[in-house]
Formats: structure tokens, C-alpha cells, sequence
């Protein structure tokens, strides 16, 4: 490249990093969030495994949504509520940019995307990247014979498309598309039917909801549905991004061939599709891959050895596993305040994909207490930096016969390192934000 040419892309380069100052009053101080961000136009896949916080992630750091948009920067791992309001308390849904109430953020391009979980009908909405002129994109199309918008499951972006469930019927739709112009992916017989409850219709109880996933070329969705022995489980489609070619690839795997786990047969605790295969964690018991063009099963890591149950996380590269009892176990409840269940969990378990074992993190440090911390929430890792919630229980004295009563304090957004092995919180997340 020649001098001249040189210099004016710097230019350019530097204009599109101007930034502006994002207010930040919790911390009282401000992070510069970059008005020009980039990003990838595929599903990023490993930052949708919870509905705890959604996030999608640009080159200069992440933004993430609980209640309201938030950034963390990759270079200095500072997190921020994204308000370009300089005054702004953040209390008022109509004043402040940050309360976009999100389901889940869809894509980081030249804008971020979203579907607002408040919307009737669903919505497809964005903002600019300081949170401010926000807009509806687009609505999103339902079946006019729909009971009720319950029905909705979570939508993905990957390659200029929306993907979404409404009724058992998987729809795509191009980003800025027309609401009509949503096409049908896949229905399965008898979709969205609905029964009468007290006189009034209500979607049926039993209706498939899926989780959507793509994955180059491919898209995949898993859904809870009868099998040809009579019994549910969960069972793994895949087809083309237009809906072409589907077909059944893979079906959580019984007992005899992976051995006892909590939901035993029934749904594994956390699965990942990368590269032609299936990864899958079973709580209780082991980490195990499987070939989705041949079937091939292989167990990856004997992960029981390390935690008697656990909730994991994956990437391309790794998957971290955290020793806790699930809050959705409920096996045992007597150590906890006011019966509330609580995780346990105080080390983090990083393995490669192909099972290796890494190293192990300690997690214990980020409270004085083990009994203070009620609930732990693996989010997403993405390179070296994984991010996690803790909930901490505020325990109150009783009296009589009644015992200590607890009540859910703080969240905080962790984070730990998996090369450094550090440890910290880097944002609270009070009550009502």
C-alpha cells in the first residue's frame, strides 16, 4: 500500500473508533464505548447456552442484557450500563437508553438487535451502540390461527436471517424483512394445536418447544418429542438454512450407553454443536461426543471424577465445568435459609474439547462465606474468558419455632480467566436493573 493510502485508512480507522463516554453512575466513573463495532454475521453459538443474560459479543468487548443493555470491555474487562445520558438515574423505562428489555439480543453489526420481550406483537427492535435511537426493525409473524404468543421461543440470527419458533412451526425470516415474507422451516403434524380451558383457548401444555442452533452451512433445532418407543426425549434435527433436507441426527442417549445421570434418557444437562458433532455434558456423569453423520458415540472426559453433579459450558475451544448442585436439583435443601436451594459450587473445571483436562479454578475467594451464596449461573465462554452470575442470600434472624429466613441478595457478573487463573466480580447487578 502506498504512503498516502496508508495514512487515509488510519483516518478512517480512527473515525470509525470515536467514542463516546457511557454514564456509569453505579461506579461512579465511565467507560468509552466505540460507536463503530463490528462483529460476525454467523450465530455466535458459544454465548447462547442460558437464558440467565443474553449476550453477543463485537471485537473491542461484549454486551449483554439483564433488564437493561450492558457493555464489558475486552482490553480492560470493565463492565457498564450503556446510557449515553450523562443525568440519567436509569429508573425510568421511557428516559433512560438502557432499559431495552431484551429477550435476546440477535447480532452486533451496525446496530444491535434484539427482540423485546414485552412486545405484543413480538418485535424485532434496535439501538445504536451508546443505546440511543431505538426503532422497531420489524414484527414478526405469527400463525393467524394462534391461541396466544406464549407460544414464542427464542430466536437466533445467523447469516442475514431470524429464526424463530411460534406454535410448533419454525419460521426464518430476513433481518428488515417484511412480517409476510417469513417462511416456514419446519412444522410437525397436528403444530400449535389448542385446547379449551374454563372457556377460554389456551395453547396446549404439550406443545414442542425447541432450542434453534446453526453451525456453517447447517441449521439445527432440539425438541422434546415422542420417540418411536412412546417415550419423550430430547431429539436433534438438522436441515439446510432454508428448511431443506430435515431429518433426525441424534437423540439423547439411555443409560446403558452412557450410564446414569440426573435427567437419565430424558435431556442432557448441556449440549454443543460444532464441526459435525455433538458435544454433551450429563450431569452427575461424563462429557461425551458424538459423530452426527455416522453416530458415532465417545466418551471425551471422565468428569464425574471431579464433581458428583455440575452445570458446564462450551466453546469451540473448551468446556468449563463448575462443581455446584444445580438449583434445579432439589436434593438437598437443609444447609439453606428459608429453604431456599443453593449451588455449592466452588471450583471450575476447564477441559478442551476433545477432553483434556486444563487446570482447575478456585471461585471460593469471591465470598467470605460459602453459606452466603445461593445460586451460581455459568453464562458463556468466549476465548480465554468465561463469565458467570452469583446470587447471594441475605439471612435474616428468626424467632420461636420458626429458623433463619433467607431472602436473594446482589447478583453479580463474575469473571475468571482461564489462562491467568484470576477471579473477580466485575459488575453488580442490583435489584430492579
Amino acid at each position: 500500500m502506498k504512503p498516502a493510502k496508508r495514512l487515509l485508512a488510519a483516518l478512517l480507522a480512527a473515525l470509525l473508533t470515536l467514542s463516546i463516554a457511557a454514564c456509569n453512575k453505579d461506579d461512579g466513573g465511565k467507560v468509552d464505548i466505540p460507536t463503530a463495532q463490528t462483529g460476525t454475521d454467523d450465530f455466535q453459538k458459544n454465548l447462547h447456552q442460558t437464558d440467565e443474560i443474553s449476550f453477543i459479543e463485537t471485537d473491542t468487548g461484549w454486551y449483554f442484557s439483564y433488564s437493561s443493555l450492558y457493555y464489558i470491555e475486552k482490553e480492560t474487562m470493565t463492565a457498564t450500563r450503556v446510557c449515553a445520558k450523562p443525568d440519567c438515574d436509569h429508573t425510568d423505562d421511557n428516559v433512560c437508553n438502557s432499559r431495552i428489555h431484551a429477550d435476546y439480543l440477535l447480532t452486533g453489526g451496525e446496530r444491535i438487535y434484539y427482540v423485546g420481550y414485552s412486545n405484543n406483537p413480538k418485535q424485532i427492535q434496535s439501538v445504536k451502540y451508546d443505546a440511543a435511537e431505538r426503532e422497531t426493525v420489524q414484527e414478526l409473524k405469527f400463525r393467524e390461527t394462534s391461541a396466544a404468543q406464549s407460544s414464542y421461543d427464542q430466536a437466533i440470527y445467523h447469516r442475514g436471517y431470524v429464526y424463530y419458533v411460534s406454535d410448533d412451526i419454525l419460521y426464518r425470516v430476513a433481518l428488515g424483512g417484511e412480517k409476510d415474507s417469513a417462511e416456514e422451516v419446519w412444522s410437525p403434524e397436528n403444530a400449535g394445536s389448542a385446547q379449551s380451558y374454563g372457556g377460554q383457548i389456551d395453547i396446549d401444555p404439550n406443545g414442542i418447544h425447541y432450542t434453534l442452533w446453526a453451525d456453517g452451512d447447517l441449521l439445527y433445532f432440539m425438541a422434546n418429542v415422542r420417540t418411536s418407543d412412546g417415550t419423550y426425549k430430547d431429539v436433534l434435527f438438522q436441515c439446510g438454512l432454508d428448511g431443506s433436507d430435515v431429518r433426525e441426527v441424534w437423540v439423547t442417549p439411555g443409560a446403558d450407553q452412557v450410564g446414569e445421570w440426573e435427567t437419565t434418557g430424558v435431556s442432557v444437562s448441556q449440549w454443543y454443536v460444532t464441526g459435525g458433532c455433538i458435544y454433551f455434558y450429563l450431569s452427575g456423569g461424563d462429557m461425551w461426543q458424538t459423530e452426527l453423520a455416522t453416530g458415532k458415540l465417545e466418551k471425551l472426559a471422565n468428569t464425574h471424577e471431579q464433581t458428583q453433579y455440575g452445570s458446564a459450558i462450551f466453546s469451540d475451544e473448551y468446556m468449563a465445568l463448575l462443581n455446584d448442585i444445580p438449583v434445579s436439583f432439589y436434593g438437598d435443601m437443609t444447609p439453606t435459609p428459608g429453604s431456599m436451594l443453593r449451588s455449592y459450587g466452588d471450583t471450575i473445571f476447564i477441559y478442551t474439547l476433545d477432553g483434556t483436562f486444563v487446570k482447575e479454578i478456585s471461585i471460593s475467594d469471591l465470598y467470605d462465606d460459602p453459606n452466603d451464596m445461593a445460586q451460581i449461573d455459568m453464562l458463556c465462554c468466549s476465548g480465554n474468558d468465561i463469565f458467570f452470575l452469583t446470587t447471594a442470600i441475605t439471612v435474616t434472624s428468626g424467632s420461636g419455632i420458626i429458623g433463619p429466613q433467607g431472602s436473594r441478595g446482589a447478583v453479580n457478573l463474575c469473571h475468571a480467566n482461564i489462562e491467568t487463573g484470576e477471579v473477580g466480580v466485575i459488575y453488580t447487578l442490583k435489584k430492579g436493573q
